[in-house]
């Protein structure tokens, strides 16, 4: 008869006892180790700035005029946005941050040109 069942109900009740509700990513290294890998997720991370990267490239190619009118447009819906959520009419709760988001990355890019000319 095998133990691995037996295994198992040990590892989790040790789980349960140092309160993770993940498995370590480096298993074997103790007890902080264990805590450390159940609060960092590397791969969210990564995802992240695969996503970053993509929303980047959608401004790579624009000349500066064309930013500084995309960040012209981007301020004005940010605006317009903040009034709709002060009267109760914003439906999308999300889109305030993205919107940021949008104008940091055009400003990065506006700066980057500078720097380069």
């Amino acid at each position: 008869m095998s133990r691995a069942p037996h295994k198992i109900k040990k590892r989790e009740a040790y789980r349960a006892k140092i309160k993770i509700s993940r498995p370590a990513v480096n298993p074997g290294k103790g007890r902080n180790a264990a805590r450390e890998a159940a609060r960092v997720n590397i791969g969210v991370e990564l995802a992240r700035k695969k996503v970053t990267g993509r929303a980047m490239r959608e401004f790579e190619n624009l000349s500066a005029e064309e930013l500084q009118t995309r960040l012209a447009e981007a301020r004005k819906d940010l605006f317009l946005l903040r009034f709709q959520r002060a009267t109760g009419q914003a439906e999308n709760s999300s889109l305030p941050g993205k919107l940021r988001r949008r104008v940091a990355r055009i400003l990065t890019l506006i700066r980057q040109k500078e720097v380069v000319s």
